[in-house]
């Protein structure tokens, strides 16, 4: 009996601990003052058009250690279906059903928002995500009241979305089916936007990419940037996980791991992108998470060369590149520093004569130049930064 005991308590050792186990997580350091959560606030089931149920929604995001998800069903009628019986019934329906099912099965695990989609056809309007809700019936409702004219539907969707105290996102302003072309703000966005219906924009969708126009448009209109995985298959099917990929995720810089958290970051703006191991923000974020992410582990100035060794200590890969500022010395044009991993720089005066010439020994001082080439700032605007060595 004692022995039968014995191997049920290590068994369910063995499966405590594997429940804390996360196989896939996305490691991103924490920056001054914040906690660095990550998130996916574009998430489909089949309580909509996908094809995953909604428990599954959790175990995927905590597969890869995400701090919070957002189910964001299509809420429009010719949308939705009534899962039980494999038609949609009106008088049944309840849009918010994917959410509580998603809710229930996260528990304490992982942070689960309110949403749901407003999903127009054409452009504009496109489609919007409303984060935060309390009753999609209503803005849908509010919505298909306007639907012979697709932008009234969708301002009036907005409308009722924002009395719920929703945070307002366009999403994927350049998918090639609603912008073939070109990524174009139209005359309905700039109302949407003027009138305040406009917090975000998703600058960069699985499906889509990453939208520079979107980035710019962030910055110019103090709008937060998502990046989302908009994801209708299982995971498994999109992401390579074996060759260590991930999804898209937003980049949350929260003062606490809670919904209100979450919620006060969106609306500070305090949000960035990390997508296929680039990652797109403000510099104001982006800058402080670089050095978060690449810590500066020794400087060493000696007479004929300085060694900088660096420590990568997250999920994202680094690529440095020779900054401007560093002409009269030659060392590695081109490096990427892989998640947790060391590099050691060697940086030496230019050659004279084919002879290896020594600093300066008046020089007190050198700051060594690089250029993070995946943290971008705006569009093709990589960070720049500098090491200072010192004797």
């Amino acid at each position: 009996m004692k022995r039968f005991l014995l191997t049920v308590m290590a068994v369910a050792g063995v499966l405590s601990a594997s429940a804390q186990f996360t196989p896939n997580k996305i490691v991103v350091p924490d920056i001054e003052g914040y906690k660095t959560l990550t998130g996916d606030f574009h998430i489909h089931t089949v309580f909509s058009d996908a094809s995953v149920w909604p428990s599954t929604r959790v175990q995927e995001a905590i597969w890869e250690g995400l701090d919070v998800i957002a189910i964001t069903e299509h809420i429009d009628t010719r949308h939705q279906k009534m899962v039980n019986n494999g038609t949609f019934v009106k008088e049944k329906c309840d849009r918010d059903y994917s959410y509580k099912i998603a809710k229930k099965a996260a528990g304490k695990n992982i942070l689960v928002v309110h949403g749901g989609e407003i999903t127009r056809l054409g452009m504009p309007p496109g489609h919007f995500n409303c984060l935060f809700v309390k009753d999609n019936d209503a803005i849908c409702e509010a919505a298909e009241e306007f639907d012979h004219d697709h932008v009234l539907a969708m301002e009036a969707g907005l409308r009722e979305a924002r009395k719920q105290g929703a945070f307002l996102m366009w999403n994927h302003p350049n998918w090639c089916k609603q912008a073939p072309n070109e990524t174009v703000m139209h005359k309905a966005h700039k109302k949407i936007l003027k009138e305040g219906y406009m917090d975000a924009i998703e600058i960069y969708n699985m499906a889509c990419g990453y939208t520079p126009e979107g980035h710019q448009w962030a910055l110019e209109n103090n709008l937060a940037m998502l990046g989302n995985s908009d994801c209708h298959a299982p995971f498994f099917m999109e992401v390579d996980y074996l060759h260590g990929a991930h999804r898209p995720v937003t980049l949350v810089f929260a003062t606490e791991k809670s919904l209100a958290g979450v919620r006060a970051a969106l609306d500070a703006r305090r949000t960035a992108v990390l997508a296929e191991g680039n990652v797109y923000g403000r510099e104001q974020e982006v800058r402080p998470l670089l050095h978060a992410c690449l810590k500066v582990k020794s400087v060493k100035f000696h007479e004929k060369d300085i060694v900088i060794d660096f420590e990568n200590v997250s999920s994202i890969p680094v690529t440095l590149t020779k900054g401007e500022g560093s002409k009269d010395t030659w060392y590695a044009r081109y490096v990427v520093i892989p998640p947790f991993s060391t590099y050691s720089y060697k940086v030496r005066p230019l050659l004279v004569d084919a002879k290896q010439p020594a600093f300066d020994k008046n020089l007190k001082e050198y700051e060594v130049s690089f250029v993070a080439e995946n943290f971008y700032i705006g569009p093709n605007k990589p960070v720049a930064f500098t090491v200072k060595a010192t004797r």
